[in-house]
């Protein structure tokens, strides 16, 4: 009787714990949005300054390092059968891109990102919101796609996972780097969004990860918070009747802010891993 009562109340605390964790999770969504909504004051209630106060950041394991360290691979990986990119419709795509002036993005943004990556049969397209061009326009810029960081991190992770850069396509859902004062809107990502679904079928791909809220939103049409979205697949759906695995995830930006968060996102990287090589 005394075991059932302790294991009963070892279920409640762990409940209670994922309860918590998804709450928070919930939160930085919810910030994250404002940030890219150049939201950045917020009224300094005492509930709000003794909540910040006591937040303390979670030691990340020795295992989730593998964002910033490629891990070896012994294990043979298996092929399976693979579509063929078709590296002709989406060079057509990128041209259109450079002169696309389908919204007033167009007339404010600095660069153009088609999206970079491919050159074999892509295995794995990911999916950003779009590229924040700092007022001081570098050459590190150039050829971006979520920035210098950010794309460093990203290369980091796809080592960790094995795969190649020609194995995987990355592009953000607007084409347009604009200012980091300006915010998008959703008539802005409609008129970006069929270039979106082109690239989608011309490359093919096995897999898509959606990084970040905005990207993951536009894709699935879902509603709820990335924190309830991630760490399992959904299904794309196009009007072609091509349909694709999708795992949503944080973006790399997200992830420099709030390195806690590297391991539930190690945890999705893994899940692509096991997808794609069928471990």
């Amino acid at each position: 009787m005394e075991k059932r009562e302790e294991e009963k109340y070892e279920r409640k605390m762990r409940d209670m714990e994922e309860e918590v964790l998804r709450f928070l999770q919930d939160v930085r969504s919810v910030l994250h949005c404002h940030q890219i909504s150049s939201i950045g004051d917020y009224p300094a209630a005492p509930e709000l300054s003794s909540f910040l106060a006591s937040s303390e950041r979670e030691k990340t394991p020795d295992r989730t390092n593998a964002l910033s360290l490629p891990v070896k691979r012994s294990e043979i990986r298996v092929e399976p059968a693979r579509k063929k990119t078709n590296q002709g419709s989406l060079a057509e795509i990128a041209a259109e891109v450079a002169l696309c002036k389908s919204c007033g993005l167009a007339g404010q943004r600095k660069c153009v990102t088609p999206g970079k990556g491919g050159g074999g049969s892509i295995r794995l397209f990911l999916i950003g919101h779009w590229l924040a061009v700092p007022e001081h326009f570098t050459s590190a810029l150039e050829k971006s796609v979520f920035g210098p960081q950010e794309d460093q991190m990203l290369e980091r992770m796809l080592a960790a996972i094995h795969l190649a850069p020609e194995e995987v396509l990355v592009t953000n859902i607007i084409k347009c780097g604009v200012g980091p004062h300006i915010q998008p809107q959703t008539e802005h990502i409609d008129a970006c969004f069929s270039y979106l679904q082109r690239q989608i079928k011309a490359a093919a791909p096995e897999l898509i990860c959606t990084m970040g809220m905005v990207a993951t939103r536009a894709l699935l049409r879902l509603s709820q918070p990335l924190s309830r979205l991630r760490g399992r697949f959904h299904m794309y759906q196009g009007a072609d009747g091509l349909e694709i695995p999708v795992l949503p995830t944080f973006h790399p930006s997200y992830l420099l802010q709030n390195p806690e968060m590297k391991k539930a996102t190690w945890q999705d990287l893994q899940a692509l891993e096991k997808r794609i090589f069928q471990k």
